[in-house]
């Protein structure tokens, strides 16, 4: 009672609790906006998945809390500690009484964490209909002027983008949902014995019922581990996360609800909590994916294809050519500072996978068959954590993925990872911290750096040394690689920050001289500084400027830069941004992440010369729907057609008009 008491004295100290709920959308935004813009989306989809499945302050081991890049690893130490000594949380305020946890932060944080109880499944269905968290969304965007697919017949479909989400949750519990997709050029309804559209994707999720801790069915996705064998890709990567970034959390089973139409599975999964220390998860999946046909009659495919798009004869002759079926299992163990696991994952194929005969696919899977499995574990000790996965594809080559991460001091954090994957290794549905998006034929070492010398100051860093063993399809030869980066925040205070960032990244590029190709160095210098200014006010704006240097034999230059506005009170927000580009070629483009709809990440990219603008308005008229409508353009001055092939676009402007309706109920 005394606990109840405390935090019902310190709720009204929340900034925005007991006044208007937290905007999600301005939240996220203002989150996402902070770094290098061509490597932000996995970040994004972190949030909105925790958005969707909170964290459980009374049963996270604290990797998740890590993953979102918001606490230190001496805060998650804390929450562990404040719950091993009091008890379960009543309420994520009672957070307020931990040393470390200021208002401020509490707010950050408060979309992504929940503080649950065990509830009975009858119970929960009850309060379903009733909870604050079910939604529909409904999308619509189009592209102005008519691409070339479109006027040449290549594309069989109109050029509009249709979405629905609809989604039931009960956080922490249930979820039920459906997410379908159009693209332009595809057909709007599929010609199957049901039609549906082009993109159907459904889920039923289930968590937290004594014994059966996970049960998905229909999409979903699995991630154990550090992604080696299976990963689901949240905040894997390089980016302004410099210490967080290496390590994943052993989520499990989790429901899919991408629109993205590659890299999950179909069927259904569980996991079962065995004894206390000991959890056990099953899967299987059956589904069938596109693939390019090289011989129909001797049942061979050349690959798998991921774009998900289905407007030509072609694309669509590639359609559900190739069945994969998935199954194995997982289990994994924590006890006191010590966690790990075992996975195993086959994977079969109805017809044989014969890669292209290029010299830097001599490594690359071929075959029906895969066998996979991993080994990994974890170890807290002295505010480190120290973790590792070992992987191997059978009779093929093995990954081994090793580091640590924690807080040299209360200034100072740290993380150190070495990755090493033979070029053999290959592994379908893995999703590791790598320099390539394809595991295997990788050796690297990355360290990262993370300071606070004063309030309100933070200088991140990291620098990675990585080797491709052997040639990829960008390089001749097996070439090294470095990369580095150096930010400086300071918050100038509550209402306005800036930062500057540097990153210099040096490879190697094949080029042809006759007929011979041959590594050329090459190097890649970004430069960005941001000001953001009155951010916590109704009215606040944003200056960026942007520069790249590309050289290869020659140097090639590249600037962006852009002024926004941004709007919000009440029942009406608006975003307005003009931008301005100037680069050499296509080495030197520059990336920009804009507003977009809800969970929708956006990042543009420009090259050549010319301007943009997009207004983005967002109005509620009544209490549970929101509606919004952007108009971007762009204007190019040393062109006069955008784009190529059937994607081409006659003139030197484009403009494209998406609008999203979302209704809370």
């Amino acid at each position: 009672m005394k606990r109840l008491v405390i935090i019902a004295l310190l709720v009204p100290l929340i900034p925005g609790f007991g006044q208007q709920p937290i905007d999600i959308e301005e939240h996220i935004n203002k989150l996402i906006m902070q770094g290098d813009d061509s490597r932000n989306s996995n970040y994004y989809d972190l949030l909105i998945y925790y958005y969707d499945n909170p964290i459980d302050l009374n049963k996270t081991d604290g990797q998740a809390l890590l993953e979102l890049g918001l606490l230190t690893h001496e805060q998650v130490q804390e929450i562990i500690n404040h719950r091993q000594q009091t008890g379960p949380f009543q309420s994520i305020y009672e957070l307020q009484t931990l040393a470390g946890f200021t208002p401020e932060v509490i707010h950050k944080i408060a979309p992504f964490i929940t503080a649950g109880s065990s509830e009975t499944l009858g119970a929960i269905l009850k309060k379903l209909p009733k909870s604050r968290s079910n939604y529909l969304a409904l999308g619509y965007s189009r592209l102005f002027p008519t691409a070339q697919g479109f006027v040449n017949g290549a594309y069989s479909g109109s050029p509009d983008r249709a979405q629905l989400r609809w989604r039931m949750r009960y956080p922490g519990r249930l979820s039920i949902g459906i997410t379908a997709q159009k693209d332009p050029g595809e057909a709007w309804l599929r010609n199957t014995a049901i039609p549906s559209p082009d993109y159907l994707s459904a889920h039923v999720y289930l968590e937290d019922q004594g014994r059966l801790q996970q049960l998905a069915i229909g999409d979903y996705r699995l991630q154990f581990g550090q992604g080696l064998v299976l990963g689901a890709g949240f905040m894997v990567g390089k980016n302004t996360e410099t210490v967080t970034s290496v390590k994943q959390a052993t989520l499990g089973v989790i429901p899919y609800t991408s629109i993205t139409e590659t890299r999950y599975l179909r069927g259904s999964a569980l996991t079962l909590q065995l004894a206390r220390p000991w959890r056990v998860s099953l899967f299987y999946s059956n589904q069938n994916l596109d693939a390019t046909v090289a011989d129909s009659a001797a049942r061979i495919v050349t690959g798998i294809r991921t774009s998900g798009l289905h407007r030509t004869a072609s694309e669509r002759a590639g359609r559900g050519r190739l069945n994969e079926q998935v199954w194995g299992g997982a289990v994994t163990y924590r006890q006191g500072a010590f966690a790990g696991g075992v996975v195993l994952m086959n994977t079969l194929y109805d017809q044989t996978i014969r890669p292209p005969d290029r010299l830097y696919n001599y490594y690359r899977f071929s075959g029906r068959q895969a066998l996979n499995y991993s080994w990994f574990g974890q170890y807290e000790a002295g505010g480190f954590m120290f973790f590792s996965e070992i992987a191997r594809t059978h009779n093929r080559g093995t990954a081994v993925n090793a580091g640590l991460l924690g807080s040299l001091n209360a200034w100072a954090d740290v993380s150190l990872l070495y990755r090493h994957f033979d070029p053999g290794f290959y592994s379908f549905y893995g999703l590791a911290f790598s320099e390539r998006s394809v595991l295997g034929n990788e050796n690297g070492f990355y360290w990262g750096l993370r300071l606070y010398p004063a309030a309100g100051t933070v200088i991140s860093a990291y620098a990675d040394m990585y080797r491709f063993p052997w040639l990829t399809a960008a390089t001749a030869a097996p070439t090294n690689g470095l990369d580095y980066m150096v930010r400086f925040d300071q918050e100038i205070n509550d209402n306005n920050r800036f930062y500057l960032q540097g990153r210099f990244e040096r490879a190697a590029r094949q080029e042809s001289t006759g007929p011979v190709y041959t590594n050329s160095p090459a190097s890649l210098l970004k430069l960005l500084a941001n000001f953001d200014l009155n951010t916590e006010m109704p009215l606040w704006f944003r200056l960026r400027l942007q520069y790249n240097r590309y050289r290869q034999q020659q140097n090639e230059q590249g600037w962006l830069f852009y002024q926004e506005l941004n709007y919000s009170r009440r029942k009406l927000s608006l975003s307005l941004r003009l931008l301005l580009f100037d680069t050499d070629s296509y080495n030197a483009r520059q990336y920009a992440y804009e507003r977009d709809m809800l969970f929708s990440y956006v990042t543009r990219v420009f090259a050549g010369r010319g301007m943009s603008y997009y207004l983005l308005l967002r109005y509620k008229p009544i209490r549970h729907l929101t509606c919004r409508l952007k108009w971007s353009y762009t204007h190019y001055a040393d062109r006069n057609q955008i784009g190529s092939g059937n994607d081409t676009l006659p003139g030197n402007e484009r403009t494209q008009i998406t609008a999203q309706l979302y209704y809370n109920f």
